[in-house]
């Protein structure tokens, strides 16, 4: 089995700014720099057999190119609900051009039980809580509420494997799809 999912990576450039920004919260996992992305789709557990047409059915996303910036940060699940924050994020704008992306991802593959689920809410995790963040949390959201990270284009998109390992997930492009 692999354990496969479709991402957008964030450019080189932008990720210093973006790793600035990793820190001041107790018991945060931040996410480690090579691995700063924005999930599309998580497929999870996928027999080996379906790797093949799983890459010819991405091949046929024909959406075409576009710009997004880093913009505002936040939670899941939002501050003020009666669970506790688990997944602290910077938003993306417009997400306009990312929803059609991963719409035309979601045409090729089938319908997402997560996002039938959830819904999608295109974003860039920085860390998760596996514990109930502090006071600390609020802090950094007031103080990192108006960040913006520069405008960056979204030229390509890929499927990735994902390995578990002790010291973390290990991340390998397995195929890239230009868009045109």
């Amino acid at each position: 089995m692999l354990r496969l999912f479709v991402a957008v990576d964030l450019p080189a450039e932008l990720r210093p700014a973006v790793v600035r920004l990793c820190d001041g919260i107790a018991g945060a996992r931040w996410t480690r720099p090579e691995q700063l992305h924005i999930t599309l789709r998580f497929l999870g557990d996928t027999p080996e057999d379906q790797l093949g047409d799983l890459c010819a059915r991405l091949r046929q996303v024909r959406t075409p190119g576009f710009e997004l910036a880093l913009r505002g940060a936040g939670v899941f699940p939002p501050v003020g609900g009666r669970k506790p924050a688990r997944v602290l994020w910077l938003g993306l704008d417009p997400p306009e051009s990312l929803r059609a992306l991963k719409h035309a991802v979601d045409g090729v593959l089938g319908p997402d039980p997560d996002t039938a689920k959830r819904g999608f809410s295109p974003h860039l995790t920085l860390a998760r809580f596996p514990t109930r963040p502090r006071h600390d949390l609020d802090r950094f959201l007031a103080e990192h509420a108006g960040f913006y990270g520069g405008r960056f284009a979204v030229s390509d998109f890929h499927l990735y494997r994902s390995t578990l390992r002790p010291e973390g997930a290990l991340h390998e492009i397995v195929e890239t799809y230009p868009l045109p």
